[in-house]
């Protein structure tokens, strides 16, 4: 009894330790392009082996990437938001349906214009779901706020550092 309590015990612990980390995490900063106007680049670091699914999903699939700037201050946002590369689209056995998503990471892009510069401030939040073609994580949302930086048009000229 003690020794099936006790493998009970560490299945458990296991499943939640495979279920603290997220096979997909955000990264975001935002940079101003102009005094008035700026942009949001989200990046999405995708564990190896899993997708991150698209923006769009067909009724029956899972939920598609989503990105919800309504909680933001004092800016506009303009456009929709731009990925860094086109998604995969085929056929995924999971739901049986052709599927878009992206297996490496990858970068979003937001313009927005600001309206109200004191006050301004980008939050994001990012609801989502991935796959690594057996197993699905539950649908989640992950929030980022950012304070945005005041216009330095230096910084538009200063070549970036390799990282």
């Amino acid at each position: 009894m003690k020794k099936a309590l006790v493998i009970l015990f560490a299945l458990f612990a296991l499943a939640l330790a495979s279920t603290a980390q997220s096979p997909v995490r955000w990264r975001a900063s935002v940079k101003m392009t102009s005094p008035t106007e700026g942009e949001i680049t989200i990046k999405a670091l995708i564990a190896e082996g899993w997708h991150l699914y698209g923006l769009e999903m067909p009724d029956g699939g899972p939920k598609p990437t989503r990105f919800n700037f309504s909680d933001s201050k004092g800016i506009r946002t303009d456009g929709d938001i731009r990925p860094s590369e086109p998604p995969i689209v085929q056929m995924d056995p999971l739901f049986g349906k052709n599927l878009s998503w992206w297996d490496r990471n990858v970068t979003f892009t937001q313009r927005f214009t600001l309206t109200e510069p004191k006050e301004a401030r980008v939050k994001v939040d990012i609801s989502f779901m991935s796959c690594n073609g057996g197993t699905c994580t539950p649908p989640k949302t992950e929030t980022i706020t950012i304070v945005i930086p005041k216009y330095n048009p230096s910084e538009l000229n200063t070549p970036k550092k390799p990282r």
